[in-house]
This record gives C-alpha cells, sequence and structure tokens, in this order.
C-alpha cells in the first residue's frame, strides 16, 4: 500500500463498475432539425451505452480489469450489449438478470456543433439492491465506481464497502459520478474518495465557475469534518477544476482536440482516465485530472472508444 493524500491506495488495480447499460441509438445529422420537420440523417448506428457502461469500456480500452455492475436483460434485445460485455472482457458474473427489455437512449450528434442530444426512455427498468451487492466478493476490487441514482440502496452498498475495510484492514477507493438529483443524492459524497460533479447539474444550481462549482458542493456535503472528498469538476472545452481534501482548489488546462467527431461518452472517458491514472498508474490529482482530459479530448476525436487506446 501506498499513502496518498488522505488514504492508502489499494495495490489491487481491479475496478467495479457500479450502473447502468442501455441501447444508444444514434442518429448524426447536418444541424439539429427543426420541430415538427422530416428528414435525412448523414448516418447512424446503435452501441452499447450508460454511464457505468461507458466508463467500463473505455478503461478496458486503457488496458484497466474491470467488471460491471448492474441488471442485465435475457431478452433478445439485449444479446448485442452481452457480446460486446463479453468481446472486450468487461466481467458481468455479478450481474443479476431480468426478462424485462433494456432501456434504450435516443442520440441526435449535431455535426455543425458537435452537440448531443439524449433522450432516455428506461420503462420503468429494475435497479440493482443492496442485496445483489452483497453477495460481491469485495476482496478482488481497489476501486468501486458508482453512479449517483437509486439512492437508499448506493448508500448501504457504499457503507458495506467501508464495514468491510474495517474488518479487513483492505482500503477500497469509491467514486461517485453525481450527474442528477442534487438533493436526493447529496448524501452519497460523503463515503466517497473522489466525486465526479458534472457541469450540467452545477448549471442547474446556478454555480458558473469549477471553482465555485467544487466549494460550494464541499459546503454541502453532510459530515463531521473529520473527512471531505475529492471533488473534481470536469467544465468541458475550458478543462476542469478539482478540489483537495485539504481545501486546495486545482485548476487543468483543456487539451483541445484536432476536430469534434462524437462527443457521447466524453465525460465517462474523462472519469475512466481518472480512474486508471489513480489507481494503477498513482499519479497525483492535478496529473490525473490532467491524464483525464487528455483521454475525453481524445475520445471525442472519434466515434466510440476504440480510437482512445493510441494514449496508451
Amino acid at each position: 500500500l501506498r499513502e496518498l493524500g488522505h488514504f492508502k491506495m489499494s495495490h489491487k488495480n481491479s475496478v467495479l463498475c457500479v450502473g447502468c447499460t442501455v441501447i444508444d441509438f444514434v442518429t448524426i445529422v447536418a444541424s439539429y432539425p427543426k420541430e415538427d420537420t422530416d428528414r435525412r440523417c448523414l448516418d447512424g448506428f446503435w452501441q452499447r451505452g450508460g454511464n457505468a457502461s461507458n466508463v467500463s469500456t473505455t478503461l478496458r480500452v486503457l488496458g484497466t480489469k474491470v467488471d460491471f455492475f448492474g441488471i442485465l436483460s435475457s431478452s433478445v434485445a439485449f444479446r448485442v450489449l452481452l457480446e460486446d460485455l463479453r468481446r472486450r472482457g468487461i466481467g458481468t458474473r455479478n450481474c443479476p438478470l431480468t426478462s424485462r427489455d433494456p432501456p434504450f437512449s435516443s442520440v441526435i450528434l449535431a455535426e455543425d456543433t458537435g452537440s448531443r442530444t439524449i433522450i432516455h426512455c428506461n420503462k420503468d427498468y429494475p435497479q440493482t439492491t443492496w442485496e445483489d451487492f452483497s453477495k460481491i466478493d469485495l476482496s478482488q476490487y481497489g476501486w468501486v465506481h458508482f453512479e449517483a441514482r437509486n439512492t437508499i440502496h448506493t448508500a448501504k452498498m457504499m457503507q458495506t464497502i467501508r464495514e468491510y475495510d474495517q474488518k479487513t484492514g483492505q482500503r477500497t477507493i469509491i467514486s461517485l459520478d453525481f450527474e442528477t438529483r442534487y438533493d436526493q443524492n447529496l448524501e452519497l459524497c460523503q463515503p466517497c474518495d473522489y466525486v465526479i460533479f458534472s457541469k450540467e447539474l452545477a448549471s442547474d444550481k446556478g454555480w458558473t465557475t469549477p471553482q465555485q462549482t467544487c466549494q460550494e458542493l464541499a459546503a454541502d456535503i453532510p459530515g463531521n469534518g473529520s473527512h471531505k472528498p475529492v471533488i473534481i469538476c470536469p467544465w468541458g472545452s475550458d478543462g476542469a477544476g478539482c478540489l483537495d481534501s485539504s481545501g486546495n482548489f486545482h485548476k487543468c488546462s483543456p487539451y483541445q482536440p484536432k476536430k469534434v467527431v462524437d462527443t457521447l461518452g466524453a465525460g465517462d472517458s474523462f472519469v475512466a482516465g481518472f480512474i486508471k491514472a489513480t489507481l494503477e498508474d498513482q499519479r497525483c490529482l492535478r496529473e490525473a485530472v490532467d491524464y483525464a482530459n487528455r483521454i475525453a479530448s481524445c475520445k471525442i476525436e472519434g466515434f466510440g472508444y476504440d480510437h482512445i487506446n493510441s494514449l496508451i
């Protein structure tokens, strides 16, 4: 183990990503369509999506061992997603199964601006429970990454990890991808080592800079003051900001992509880059965020994720 900041870094390099996986139906258009019009697209495809699922994909592209934990479907429509998970070597042995049709997202990529517009449809698809999580052998993982969702069960999952660490002397790193439902999910920040907070949610709160976002969030996180997570706020083309556990703010400059092709999943690629740089490469906070910026910028330059391996 190596001391890094306020905790000991685990020697285990396997990651568990907890969240959802969906089918993304992607349509590429020259410009965003006007309402109530009929037009042709430039191209289209469908792929496996979902935040934790995308983080898992990028981690595998970067060479990190990773398991995904979420509800998988036995429906015919889901088979291509299962095959892609297997092909990439993303472990799914812990995942519960359902016969329900999988959730999906309709994605519009506008070529002229590089924007992506996403409409989600989960059709009341079930989510993993604490009871499902309690069956996992936590000794395999040095890092567990969560989406901020399913708050009651996710909080119990995090508590289970901390109780396991206390019993075994292991120190598992916990990170949180915080994108939605601020008031409901705020409590999930306290047990974490790292919180990655979205620019979109910051905007909803009226926060206009990474520094303001990090500091306002830190002030809102409940707890006795003995432990505060590191807060990281990716800010798109303006780079990212981070607040360390001592309350020091750092600004990290962006890497400008050579061209903007596909911004879908750039934030998930940022998260994966940060996890890899911190867990495997054992980089300091600023260097890890800088690497995450590089990964996100590279992702934007092409469709999907496989081209990111050019940075390895």
